[in-house]
């Protein structure tokens, strides 16, 4: 039996530092995509005032905490 390999599909929840305000970002193939993206956006300058990045795989899984990076596409930041 052949089966076909499905795309994850992986989400992105960034949490302002206040807690008031979240945002998500989905369509994500894997984890290690998610988690690059929320890496990348929180250390750069758009990420100002994030405190926390969750992944989790969609539609149920549940939120899985994203440490800081230091290095994001070869840039150490």
């Amino acid at each position: 039996m052949l089966t076909t390999p499905q795309s994850e599909n992986w989400a992105v929840e960034f949490i302002r530092a206040d807690g008031d305000e979240r945002s998500v970002q989905d369509g994500f193939a894997t984890r290690g995509d998610a988690e690059y993206f929320g890496q990348c956006t929180w250390a750069g300058p758009g990420g100002r005032g994030i405190e926390q990045v969750h992944v989790r795989q969609l539609p149920h899984g549940p939120w899985q905490a994203v440490a800081p990076a230091s290095v994001c596409g070869g840039i150490r930041l």
